[in-house]
């Protein structure tokens, strides 16, 4: 049963990678960090929904640099998607997932009405939180072979994760 539940939490993590990815590579065409672009009317069109800080932020920093905060955005969901997908760093890309989903959220004021539920930001949240919590990794991820051999104890000595020594020739 471990077994399955460990492979049903991969697909999951996979899942996510992919709309993650499909997300951060859609925005490497040329008019989303255009001068105008996508990047700038999503970033005027969250700050005209909001007030404080953020709006602050948005119309005196991110809107005068929205060639570098496009570009960072479209790297930034790139990476992550690619690190749950392939299952490497999950961890990373988990927390950075979070930390995204978080910026979105605050950002176009969807907290604002029913505290934001029915928003995607707030499922993609809830989501990565889940991956970070869960062992989303011990199966079809690069971290599981990683962490399959690890260095343990003060003389360097490999053994495997289930604690029995491996057989080196």
């Amino acid at each position: 049963m471990e077994k399955r539940f460990a492979t049903w939490l991969a697909v999951a993590r996979i899942y996510l990678g992919v709309f993650w990815l499909a997300y951060g590579t859609s925005k490497f065409e040329s008019n989303w960090a255009a001068p105008k672009g996508e990047f700038f009317q999503a970033a005027q069109y969250g700050a005209s929904q909001i007030h404080g800080a953020m709006h602050d932020f948005i119309i005196g920093f991110v809107l005068p640099h929205q060639d570098v905060f496009a570009r960072l955005v479209a790297y930034g969901e790139t990476l992550i998607g690619i690190s749950l997908f392939l299952g490497l760093f999950k961890n990373a890309g988990a927390i950075g997932g979070m930390f995204l989903a978080l910026n979105y959220y605050f950002a176009t004021g969807k907290y604002g009405s029913r505290l934001g539920v029915e928003s995607l930001e707030a499922l993609l949240f809830v989501f990565c939180l889940l991956i970070l919590a869960l062992p989303s990794a011990q199966e079809l991820s690069i971290d599981a072979l990683i962490w399959r051999y690890v260095p343990k104890g003060a003389l360097g000595r490999w053994v495997r994760r289930d604690g029995r020594p491996e057989d080196r020739q």
